[in-house]
């Protein structure tokens, strides 16, 4: 057993006696420990989850606007006759890594709905382009507008709209 005498400071100083009891050893003190406690190590974080991806469908008309053709289609009643038509492409290309089906289709005219055609089975393969051949006649010689919009999912499950914007039909 050890005793050590303290001196207070206070309002008045006194000497104190603290009885400590230390532990006795033949070996003398430790030397600190130079082997670092062991870690836990950091918990591994979850994985980011992968966005997925939508696809980019980019459609452009060829030529635009659109000349007059005057070379009738014979093969639709409804054009049967007519000298008043109109022919041109729309170029599909799909930008985003993911494939599409339209199933599909919203025609106007002059902006009327003609075609709303529902049945649609239009395959355009990831990083795919396709092309469609369009046609138009009218009883009148004047200029007119088409516009086409097709409607689908991708192999994501997203729904893709892709519209051709307004297409000037020239006047004769």
């Amino acid at each position: 057993m050890s005793f050590r005498m303290i001196k207070w400071v206070g309002h008045a100083v006194a000497s104190v006696a603290i009885l400590s009891a230390a532990a006795c050893s033949s070996s003398g003190p430790t030397a600190p420990s130079t082997t670092p406690p062991a870690q836990t190590p950091a918990p591994t974080p979850a994985p980011t989850p992968t966005p997925v991806t939508t696809a980019s469908v980019a459609v452009t008309v060829n030529p635009n606007p659109v000349a007059f053709s005057g070379q009738p289609i014979t093969d639709t009643a409804n054009c049967a006759g007519s000298k008043n038509t109109w022919f041109y492409q729309l170029n599909f290309k799909e930008n985003g890594g993911v494939a599409v089906t339209f199933t599909s289709r919203i025609d106007k005219f002059d902006e009327r709905v003609v075609n709303n055609i529902a049945n649609l089975n239009m395959a355009l393969p990831a990083m795919g382009a396709m092309t469609i051949q369009s046609r138009w006649c009218s009883a009148q010689a004047v200029a007119h507008t088409a516009q086409s919009t097709f409607m689908g999912t991708d192999a994501n499950g997203h729904s893709i709209t892709v519209d051709s914007g307004v297409i000037p039909l020239k006047s004769p």
